[in-house]
């Protein structure tokens, strides 16, 4: 008691008041002697008296429990408002008769000596006999802030506590768990006897395979991040009377003969050494737009080093919070929070292929396409991969995560078994954030439904150009009217990131609704356009022009990426003018520097812009970027679930572990995109007809 005392004197005098009250809570093992006296009882519960022989009397590996008690340290008050101490996680698991709980105390008002007041939020790692209930933990919890509270002159607002306790394993072995192994080991044994087949034919027949990768004069036609160049022309090696290296359908022989066809077909599109060529295959056909591997690829990196950054920002288990918060400023990190524009790329580049390769089919078939087949195809190319990603989310990833703030994840991946088919219906940005299943999976439901009203514009262009011009002018006329409203009823700040962090209704009512992400897409349907109906005569343009362009280029992305002053409140009319313009125009302006960097690139601009975006190594990373796009936060999640203690952030740091993850989202996607991807667009060409 005298201990405390002086402590609670020597605090005060130096003014550290926080620290003081938190030291009185939390000091080590004299609280704990505090707390063995107040559970202490004869006729108590078990937990009681488990939690009596573990405080009073410890012996043995009881003392490795009490050492792994979270306790105070150096630096918390570095910590914005937040004191976390995780105590010893791998100390705590390892002992057979204990688990790790961690308690969160949301403390409203802290009052030490008068007139001083603070909030203060406490998460405290205990580690406590597992037989204890959660609901015993707390009441013994309440029972020793009742007792600090009545005989140290302290007044907390709103203490009451609430514990979370690490179970082991994290989710109980379910059902989906066995089918999604299952399903996981019947792909690898579909790709071991591809390969064993498809060895089989090129010693028995001769190379039979050796067909075009690439379909001259077809670029990719789906628009998710990263399907690169595998659409129905150029991924699965179709000829006019079958696929080749497939062998040819055997219209006169028998049942027997065509199942055993139809059996080594799928063998086929399995095999691993067929689809890892295709991978890395860097060839391109005459018609093909080089620079947007360059585009999807460096815009996947910019959206994972940022999500990295971004996290981190926000975690509150970061012990130099607010060190981060005051290095917001520098110019790295400007640029790197504003990765929310590199998904208005996405957009952009969806825009384009759907155009120009839509066009190209128009053109084939006399101005006809079969448009269910239209929308069948687009739907069967994206959904095995999303679904791909949601059962690795929600069934296998909880086994790998293993530390203290493993339960809010757990929490996060069982949003899926309530809204799993709003993804497969591509309407997940309509439904709360709170119930989300796979949350950047959102892009998706967007692009979907810029895909379903795309044949309006597209097909108005192909009959009538002024038609279709029209259309796009209204709708982004729509977009610009829309936009602003929202943006200046929510008041939102000239920045993106401060807007959805600060505002808790601008991402589910601005950022991820389709009216308000229309420019890049309308913009890259009008330089498909141009690229198809240029793609015989190309298109000149002078060397004056040409540094105009550059220079007005330059100044709409700087405009889009520089620091604006308003960025964090708003607090005047004029503020508010220019933040609501800045989040009506800047998806138009970044949409304009991506239109004259493609026009740049693909007519002819030999510039270091186009060597370095039309780079061949580009070209198999950016057949993985959609895998990538879904998969990284997954693994990136794995990562951060898997700390045991506060971490110190840097940038330094912050870049390896971002690299990392890149690095990791690319290898993971890569082999997804060869035992998922390119054999169901395989088969897809096998067995569905063309639009």
């Amino acid at each position: 008691m005298l201990l405390l005392y002086t402590v609670k004197i020597t605090c005060i005098e130096y003014r550290f008041y926080k620290m003081a009250l938190i030291i009185k809570l939390l000091l080590g093992y004299i609280i704990v002697g505090i707390w063995s006296y107040v559970c202490r009882a004869e006729d108590g519960t078990r937990c009681e008296q488990q939690l009596e022989q573990l405080l009073f009397n410890p012996t043995g590996h009881q003392l490795k429990a009490l050492d792994s008690f979270g306790r105070p340290e150096a630096g918390f008050l570095n910590s914005q408002n937040t004191a976390v101490w995780y105590g010893h996680y791998s100390e705590c698991s390892d002992l057979k008769e204990y688990r790790y709980c961690l308690m969160d105390m949301d403390v409203d008002q802290v009052v030490i000596p008068p007139g001083i007041t603070s909030d203060s939020n406490i998460r405290w790692g205990i580690c406590v006999p597992e037989n204890c209930t959660e609901g015993e933990i707390n009441s013994n919890i309440d029972m020793l802030l009742d007792y600090l509270l009545k005989n140290f002159n302290a007044n907390l607002s709103n203490a009451t506590p609430s514990s979370s306790c690490v179970s082991d394993p994290p989710l109980p072995y379910s059902t989906g768990f066995y089918v999604t192994a299952s399903v996981a080991g019947i792909l690898f044994a579909l790709t071991v006897l591809g390969s064993i087949v498809d060895t089989l034919e090129v010693t028995s027949q001769g190379d039979i395979l050796d067909t075009p990768m690439e379909q001259p004069s077809t670029i990719p036609s789906t628009s998710t991040p990263g399907r690169g160049d595998e659409t129905r022309e150029d991924i699965p090696l179709m000829a006019e009377k079958g696929i080749e290296g497939y062998g040819e359908p055997e219209a006169n022989g028998g049942c027997l003969s065509k199942l055993k066809s139809a059996l080594k077909d799928i063998l086929l599109a399995f095999a691993l050494n067929r689809n890892l060529a295709k991978l890395m295959n860097v060839q391109e056909g005459p018609g093909a737009i080089s620079c947007l591997h360059g585009m999807r690829v460096l815009s996947m990196i910019w959206i994972i080093v940022g999500h990295v950054f971004d996290s981190d920002l926000r975690r509150i288990v970061v012990l130099n919070t607010s060190d981060i918060r005051q290095s917001r400023g520098f110019l790295h990190r400007i640029i790197l929070l504003q990765y929310y524009v590199g998904v208005d790329t996405f957009f952009f580049l969806s825009g384009v292929l759907v155009c120009y390769t839509t066009l190209g089919k128009l053109n084939r078939n006399d101005g006809h396409l079969r448009w269910h087949w239209f929308y069948i195809h687009r739907y069967i190319r994206l959904t095995p991969l999303l679904c791909t990603a949601i059962a690795f989310h929600r069934f296998i990833a909880p086994y790998f995560y293993d530390g203290p703030e493993i339960n809010a994840q757990v929490h996060i991946v069982q949003l899926c078994d309530s809204s799993w088919w709003a993804n497969l219906l591509y309407v997940q940005n309509f439904i709360s954030l709170s119930k989300r299943c796979l949350h950047v999976s959102w892009y998706l439901a967007v692009d979907m439904q810029f895909f379903v009203f795309s044949p309006i514009i597209v097909y108005s262009l192909y009959r009538k150009t002024s038609l279709g011009l029209g259309q796009i002018g209204i709708l982004l006329l729509v977009n610009v009217t829309v936009t602003a409203a929202l943006s200046w009823q929510l008041r939102t700040p000239a920045s993106i990131h401060d807007s959805i962090i600060n505002n808790p209704d601008y991402f589910y009512t601005v950022y991820d609704k389709p009216y308000t992400r229309m420019p890049p897409y309308l913009f890259g349907i009008m330089i498909g356009y141009l690229l198809y109906e240029r793609r015989m005569n190309g298109l000149s343009v002078s060397p004056t022009m040409s540094y105009l362009c550059w220079a007005v280029a330059a100044l709409l992305a700087c405009l889009v990426l520089a620091p604006w002053p308003y960025s964090a409140e708003i607090n005047d009319t004029l503020a508010q003018v220019i933040s609501t313009g800045y989040q009506t125009l800047y998806r138009l302006a970044w949409s304009g520097f991506l239109l004259w960097v493609v026009i740049f690139c693909h007519f002819g601009g030999n510039g270091l812009v186009n060597t370095i975006l039309s780079w061949k190594a580009w070209i198999p990373l950016s057949r993985a970027t959609y895998g990538a796009y879904l998969l990284h936060l997954i693994l990136a999640r794995i990562f951060w679930y898997n700390h045991i203690q506060v971490e110190y952030v840097s940038t330094i740091l912050q870049t390896v572990t971002a690299m990392g993850v890149a690095t990791l989202a690319y290898i993971v996607a890569g082999m997804v995109y060869v035992a998922v991807e390119l054999p169901v667009a395989r088969l897809e060409q096998l067995y569905l007809p063309k639009p």
